[in-house]
């Protein structure tokens, strides 16, 4: 079946699927470069989605000029994990569907930290988790995990990248929460981890250090994909201790949040700047200037947080002048 042939058939998928919404998603991966593979189907949130790993210039324009005008939305893996910028490429042949830029990374760490959440009834406070590796999804589950009170150590293929990354995270950890730490500067884990999550690039080698602190109460979540051995699997199974691959699908909702009814309801109704009565209003997070009125919806105000500073904050009662406590009145009298 030739690639023309292959996105025929997510096209049919699509038209077929009776969805609010068509989308197709193209994504590279940092690993071994694949030139074009199809991807899982997905059904989320009304909206059906083809899916492609493509790291071929060629194999790419083919797919983006087919799908132009077919897909509502484009979605396009901004990060560059190869040479080629399938974003790049996206603006200069896409014409008629809608473009979304997406980091599938961010969706990958939702779902891990959502997949450990569940497992542990959303009570991470001093479980002793292992992280496997030092790259960017390591480091960055390592310190959402470190943020929600876990005891997170850092496993990593040597000892300078371990203690690199780890004094990275801590220096901007909350100091309260307990520092992340280094796996091999631990002498010994008193008692067995609650988890092992891996995010490598390729299989892990060094298992033998795992063994000692698992037990059948220890969760292991291979988030690279093939991190472990297949003797390693074997050997969790049998003695029942529960091992998953990750899906990065339990997340998937993350991707389509920038083009959700509500994300845009947000920025077009709450956010931004207006003039009621030649009175100057803020609302969504917009800084005002001093003097400004602060509201809580742009469009459809119904309460008045304050009076801007000019500095980013609200004005103390105590602060507001004659002229403060006229705008407040008059925009009032009016929204109300």
């Amino acid at each position: 079946m030739d690639i023309r042939d292959k996105l025929e058939l997510e096209a049919n998928f699509l038209r077929e699927s009776n969805a609010k919404s068509l989308s197709i998603s193209i994504n590279t991966t940092s690993k071994h470069a694949i030139d074009f593979r199809t991807l899982p189907r997905r059904m989320v949130l009304e909206n059906a989605m083809s899916s492609f790993m493509i790291n071929n210039e060629n194999y790419l324009i083919e797919t983006l000029n087919y799908f132009d005008g077919i897909a509502d939305s484009i979605f396009i893996d901004i990060e560059r994990k190869q040479l080629i910028n399938l974003y790049e490429v996206a603006k200069q042949h896409i014409k008629k569907s809608k473009i979304v830029a997406i980091k599938p990374n961010d969706t990958t760490l939702e779902s891990c930290d959502l997949l450990t959440r569940n497992l542990f009834n959303d009570d991470l406070h001093n479980k002793k988790i292992v992280v496997v590796g030092t790259g960017n999804l390591a480091g960055k589950i390592a310190l959402r995990l470190a943020e929600r009170q876990a005891n997170v150590y850092i496993k990593g293929r040597t000892k300078e990248k371990e203690r690199l990354i780890v004094d990275n995270l801590n220096s901007f950890l909350p100091k309260f929460n307990e520092k992340i730490k280094v796996f091999s500067e631990v002498p010994i884990i008193e008692s067995k981890v609650d988890l092992v999550i891996s995010f490598l690039s390729g299989q892990f080698e060094e298992e033998h250090l795992l063994y000692p602190i698992i037990d059948n109460n220890t969760y292991i979540i291979d988030g690279g994909i093939n991190n472990f051995s297949k003797q390693f699997i074997r050997t969790m199974l049998s003695n029942n201790i529960p091992i998953s691959r990750l899906d990065s699908r339990m997340a998937l909702p993350y991707q389509f949040l920038s083009s959700m009814e509500y994300t845009n309801s947000f920025l077009k109704d709450i956010y931004g700047k207006n003039t009621i009565n030649g009175y100057k209003v803020v609302a969504g997070g917009v800084i005002g200037a001093e003097g400004v009125v602060i509201l809580d919806n742009i469009k459809n105000p119904k309460q008045i947080i304050g009076i801007a500073d000019g500095r980013g904050g609200i004005k103390k009662d105590e602060q507001l002048t004659e002229e403060d406590r006229e705008s407040i009145c008059n925009i009032k009298k009016t929204i109300s």
